[in-house]
């Protein structure tokens, strides 16, 4: 029988189901916009903390999430209050690979509660826009729960809400970016964290 590891079994929270995210009609700013979720025992948000704000977008992103669900941390088999980052992606109308560079700068990292368990979940430390398929027409928004290994690396990405010609797109780009690793109790742990694509139609892009 193999031997139980030692320390408790922290299991961490993902996302479950997850709405679209309305690209504001008022602006064709791009850019990402970082959210710091606590959790409550249920899973429920308990509070939005802002760690990378666009103001124009930051709005879309909060009162989206409102509605999305989560599964629960769990710390020996209970289900606890946690943490959870999520990064919504504003991408611009960029078909064929136009160059566009953004998401480089470091993300202040969020101060804990004091009250929570000692995790912090995994954080983007570089990363890029995806690529609008060139011969593609469609919007609306990509979610991926992407698990990020203990070394920084992404090892598995699911698709939470698909849009067909531009879900690969968005992989590609996930898998691109760089990543610090969670941590429980100090250690490097494998964590999920939410990355959305929120590509706007041409129509927005372009307007008459």
């Amino acid at each position: 029988m193999a031997p139980r590891a030692s320390g408790p079994q922290f299991v961490p929270p993902r996302i479950a189901t997850a709405s679209d995210i309305p690209y504001p009609v008022n602006t064709a700013t791009p850019g990402i916009v970082t959210l710091f979720l606590k959790l409550d025992a249920t899973a429920k948000v308990e509070n939005v903390q802002v760690l990378r704000d666009i103001p124009p977008l930051t709005s879309a992103a909060q009162t989206a999430v409102q509605t999305w669900t989560f599964t629960p941390a769990t710390r020996d088999g209970s289900p606890i209050p946690s943490t959870l980052s999520v990064n919504v992606v504003f991408n611009p109308f960029n078909p064929g690979d136009v160059a566009i560079e953004g998401l480089v700068a470091p993300l202040p990292q969020p101060s804990p509660a004091p009250e929570a368990t000692p995790f912090t979940p995994p954080q983007i430390t570089s990363g890029s826009f995806a690529v609008y398929p060139a011969n593609s027409v469609a919007a609306g928004t990509v979610i991926l729960d992407v698990l990020i290994g203990k070394t920084g690396g992404v090892a598995k990405v699911k698709v939470i809400r698909d849009v067909p010609s531009l879900t690969p797109e968005a992989i590609k780009a996930v898998k691109a970016w760089e990543f610090s690793p969670a941590t429980f109790q100090g250690q490097p742990i494998a964590a999920h964290l939410v990355a959305a694509f929120v590509f706007p139609s041409s129509v927005l892009a372009h307007p008459a």
